[in-house]
């Protein structure tokens, strides 16, 4: 069962249905940036990096562990209001590794409570 949100079949609903969350590595505070920061619940959103970097979301329990994970190609559903932490691994192009800043995100997914 999914923190936040969960999978949509691919091919449901189109493009103009899907919201782009822009999550950009934050190389001076070795953080996320993340835009927009607040979207409505039953909102259908793709994480995507500014730069074309290869993305991977882990978003956090509030104990701290890894929950559910999103890559930059797949369609989420936000389901459930919330603040949700989330860890971020960028994958530049023509890189060996993943990129994982000390800082990860947050988005709010509203309302909060029902």
């Amino acid at each position: 069962m999914g923190t936040i949100s969960q999978a949509t079949a691919n091919g449901t609903g189109s493009n103009e249905d899907v919201v782009e969350v822009w999550v950009e590595y934050d190389e001076i505070n070795d953080g996320v940036t993340v835009n927009p920061t607040q979207l409505h619940k039953d909102t259908t959103v793709r994480f995507r990096n500014p730069k074309g970097h290869k993305l991977r979301i882990e978003f956090l329990s509030p104990a701290g562990d890894d929950c559910d994970v999103v890559t930059d190609s797949q369609i989420y559903r936000l389901t459930v209001g919330g603040t949700y932490h989330f860890k971020c691994f960028f994958m530049p192009p023509g890189e060996g590794g993943e990129i994982s800043p000390t800082n990860g995100g947050v988005i709010d997914v509203m309302p909060q409570r029902p």
